[in-house]
């Protein structure tokens, strides 16, 4: 019987991850790797990588989201669910609240923050220790937090964002050179972005227009960013609408070919 191809989809930088220091993690990636016919990396900053420490450059598959339109949703309401006022803008955060996306200096840069309310959606390890820090800096007021909620539900709150944070701190390779889930979500939804100036995001941002690139580990570089959007609505609005431009590109419509072709060929 012929032996079936194997095909090594590889999500993260196994080597260079948060909560993955050990040296045994690359010692077996690299092992492993003899046995498999094809590698997927994320995109191409990852697939250099791999190169350098392995050599072998990874087919890419970028992990774009399925296209819908959000924007067309009245199912959440998130300034009624918040008992905020209808015009003020929501400055969100959604995802894992976790060590590394920039969650502490983003609650840092509230009160140099000229306007909005802070909305964290998600749970992880350090939420408990992020509400704290709100209400030891008495800031309540300003930044609300929300439990998770389903992934098939959460552009429907995404959409009532004015802006979005992907601000990852650079403490791995794999925060370093990631593409980002968050990055194109806010996309889908119209929602410009206050992001992180990391290779893979900022090349995206730049390209398209849909945001501004901050030094995500200084919370006045945040604020300043945060503030230049609050200040130019008429610029946010041209940015909104670039991502409803860029989402016909950034999809996984499009994505899956490269993905089917792979395995067609392998």
């Amino acid at each position: 019987m012929r032996r079936k191809k194997l095909i090594y989809d590889s999500h993260e930088v196994q080597t260079s991850r948060t909560g993955y220091n050990s040296r045994i993690y690359g010692m077996m990636e690299k092992f492993l790797l003899m046995f498999v016919d094809e590698m997927i990396a994320e995109n191409h900053t990852r697939a250099k990588y791999n190169e350098d420490l392995y050599g072998l450059y990874p087919k890419v598959v970028h992990n774009y989201p399925i296209p819908t339109n959000p924007e067309e949703s009245t199912a959440v309401n998130l300034h009624e669910l918040l008992d905020l006022p209808e015009n003020e803008p929501i400055l969100l955060y959604q995802g894992g609240v976790q060590m590394g996306r920039g969650l502490e200096q983003l609650v840092d840069a509230v009160p140099m923050i000229e306007g909005g309310t802070v909305v964290f959606i998600g749970d992880g390890r350090i939420k408990d220790e992020l509400m704290k820090k709100v209400s030891d800096m008495n800031l309540e007021h300003r930044v609300k937090f929300l439990p998770k909620v389903p992934v098939d539900e959460l552009l429907h709150y995404t959409k009532n964002a004015y802006l979005g944070f992907q601000i990852l701190n650079n403490v791995c390779f794999n925060h370093y050179s990631a593409s980002s889930n968050k990055l194109f979500e806010y996309m889908m939804s119209g929602v410009p972005v206050v992001a992180c100036s990391f290779p893979e995001i900022q090349k995206v941002v730049d390209t398209e227009k849909i945001g501004v690139c901050v030094d995500s580990h200084d919370p006045k570089s945040i604020a300043e960013g945060v503030n230049y959007l609050l200040k130019h609505p008429e610029k946010r609005a041209e940015m909104s609408q670039n991502c409803l431009k860029a989402r016909q590109k950034y999809n996984w419509k499009q994505e899956k070919e490269i993905f089917i072709e792979i395995y067609q060929t392998a």
